[in-house]
């Protein structure tokens, strides 16, 4: 049985291209994607609000985002 969060973050990842996918700390994973000309972050399958221009901004929110949550 599949439950919400899992249909809900599986939907959410399907509607961007993944960019690529990395792991910020231990047992954080990131995403990032292209959605039109933008490029979205998801840490550990959720969407963070922010929209970024280019993949090196991107992961530098990641780690900014690791940063502040000391992982």
């Amino acid at each position: 049985m599949i439950t919400f969060k899992t249909l809900r973050s599986s939907l959410a990842e399907s509607m961007a291209a993944p960019v690529k996918t990395f792991n910020v700390g231990k047992k954080t994973k990131a995403t990032i994607s292209k959605d039109g000309t933008k490029f979205v972050l998801y840490i550990n399958g959720e969407l963070l609000d922010d929209t970024y221009t280019s993949v090196a901004d991107a992961e530098a929110g990641a780690k900014e985002f690791a940063d502040l949550l000391g992982v």
